[in-house]
């Protein structure tokens, strides 16, 4: 074939010198989404033939043998095969067996296809790996004997992030393919499940670390099926990051997520539900992130924090001299958060008076200020949350009916964190990894006992108790090991050992049941944060992650009626509910 080359011409030189190691080419395309790893030396046919080693589908634009990359130490030659439609770089289209010198970054067209040069970065001399592309990694993992895992990682980053991250985090005996631009299938050959999810974990970790929103599942073999498409399927179930930071594991998180990017779009109300510390505010925000009003200051005010008079003012503000101590006029937060979202929380506490003007806000889209005559128009989108159940409110007659009807275009209920155990180790690390940072210290690595003490506590208050117990542990872990007795949770602790005098104990000579257990552990835990606290109520709440309100809603319920020690009264520190 070389006496058919006409010429060599080399691109204007660019100021990275070319790879040493190996290249790979991302082909873009219609219904085409692939990576390509090219041998150090040797030659790659683009086409649309069963023989070549890029195939661009069944484009008739391309010829079954269009174009060649040839590599050697001096770099990457691209010649056109004498193609019908050419082969076309930088809006150049090359003569028939034409060739040129490309750089990396340097990309051509071939059909409808675009295909960019990159340097191989995964192919290094300490980790010979070949970034193999989806098909042949089918076959090396039919070609695999159980166990072994398969993770599948979609990546939005800056293009080299991800390919760092699995050149640090993986080892040679691993094998990795891109079925698309930021897309990577692993193959971990003798891990067991803990191990791949534990590999899952770091990666997901690391790339969130480098400001990578990533989407990540991990299947095993045999235990989620031996066949290529039985593996794919479970990897699918997990995973999701939607934004730096976030962790979701859990099967309903990820739907849960998947509603809320179409729900966003829209200006529909939401409406959280979910146990105080599942992490509505965190929902919340994510909603306003993803929706048209992202680039404003999301506004959040929680609706049990405050009397019914400065509720009122707050929510719809006021002119001076409407009521004793309006000195000066007040923009409410429905007027200030002009364009932007509005995020009421602990909605089922609205006294009826404010139940009743929230209603028409909604219903007219104006406000009225406390002691003005003219509404004020106002653009805002709202997210409602509450952790009561409004129906069995409106039951009895303490929310409006009409109100619900309006706040509940679209409800969405957070599963307690005891009922998302495949999210508990990674929250438990990134909690960890956050305040390692805020305190300018090591990040600490968890006990095994610590890991399985997490996954078997009822987190009464979720993920707000999870991130106190994990930096209450910074703490107690000075040499660096996070162990049961430091997160709170050890012997003394366990939610297995019955508490004294405990509800619902079992009846003689039974087991005790799921609701038994975790009511007994719940006491335990209020009991131990009042006397932690010597009795002060706020305090413990804190301890706990709870609100307030709910602790006292759980002294009332297992009988401790007054504080242990201390005082709830003035100047102790404590806030009216």
């Amino acid at each position: 074939m070389t006496d058919k080359i006409v010429e060599t011409v080399r691109l204007e030189p660019r100021d990275e010198p070319a790879p040493s190691g190996r290249w790979r080419v991302v082909v873009v395309g219609e219904g085409t989404n692939s990576s390509y790893a090219l041998p150090l030396a040797g030659a790659a046919t683009v086409g649309r033939g069963d023989d070549v080693e890029i195939r661009l589908g069944d484009d008739a634009a391309v010829s079954r043998r269009h174009a060649q990359l040839v590599t050697s130490s001096e770099g990457m030659r691209l010649i056109d095969l004498g193609s019908a439609n050419g082969t076309s770089v930088r809006g150049r289209k090359l003569a028939a067996n034409e060739q040129l010198m490309l750089s990396a970054g340097d990309s051509f067209e071939v059909g409808t296809s675009l295909l960019v040069v990159q340097p191989d970065r995964l192919s290094g001399a300490s980790r010979p790996w070949t970034l193999l592309d989806h098909a042949s990694f089918v076959d090396r993992l039919e070609e695999t004997r159980p166990p072994f895992a398969v993770l599948r990682l979609q990546v939005l980053a800056e293009p080299m992030v991800a390919q760092e991250v699995l050149l640090n985090e993986l080892s040679s005996h691993d094998t990795v393919a891109s079925f698309g631009p930021g897309q990577y299938e692993v193959l971990t050959p003798g891990r067991a499940p803990d191990g791949a999810q534990q590999l899952l974990t770091r990666l997901s970790a690391r790339l969130v670390e480098r400001g990578a929103r990533v989407r990540a599942g991990a299947a095993h073999c045999p235990a989620d099926g031996s066949s290529a498409e039985a593996l794919f399927a479970a990897c699918v179930r997990p995973a999701s990051a939607p934004a730096p930071g976030f962790v979701v594991r859990d099967d309903a998180l990820v739907e849960i997520h998947r509603q809320l990017d179409k729900v966003a779009q829209s200006n529909i109300n939401v409406l959280l539900l979910g146990e105080t510390g599942v992490g509505k505010e965190v929902l919340a925000k994510s909603i306003h992130e993803r929706s048209k009003r992202k680039g404003l200051p999301m506004t959040a005010l929680n609706c049990a924090a405050l009397s019914e008079t400065l509720l009122e003012s707050e929510l719809f503000g006021h002119l001076k001299g409407s009521f004793t101590g309006a000195v000066k006029d007040k923009e409410g937060v429905l007027v200030a958060a002009k364009g932007s979202t509005v995020f009421l929380d602990e909605v089922g506490e609205l006294p009826p008076s404010i139940q009743v003007k929230l209603l028409r806000v909604l219903e007219e889209r104006r406000v009225l200020p406390v002691g003005a005559v003219t509404p004020v128009a106002i653009d805002v989108r709202f997210v409602f949350a509450t952790n009561r159940d409004l129906e069995a409110e409106v039951a009895r007659g303490a929310f409006r009916s009409d109100l619900f009807y309006r706040i509940n275009g679209i409800a969405v209920t957070i599963p307690p964190l005891r009922e998302r155990p495949s999210e508990i180790e990674e929250l438990a690390r990134k909690f960890a990894a956050d305040g390692a940072a805020r305190d300018e210290v090591a990040v600490p690595e968890f006990s095994p006992q610590a890991i399985a003490a997490l996954k078997t506590w009822p987190w009464p208050g979720n993920i707000r108790e999870l991130k106190n117990a994990v930096d209450r542990a910074l703490l107690m872990a000075p040499d660096g090991t996070i162990t049961p007795a430091a997160l709170g949770l050890g012997p003394a602790s366990s939610p297995g050992r019955p508490a004294v005098g405990g509800p619902e104990a079992a009846p003689s000579g039974g087991a005790p049941n799921l609701k038994s257990k975790r009511a007994e552990a719940e006491k335990k835990a209020v009991l131990e944060a009042l006397e932690l606290t010597e009795g002060n109520r706020t305090r413990a709440a804190r301890v706990l992650g709870i609100s307030r309100r709910t602790l006292v809603s759980r002294l009332q319920e297992y009988g401790i009626n007054k504080p242990r020690q201390g005082s709830d009264e003035p100047g102790s520190g404590e806030q009216g509910a």
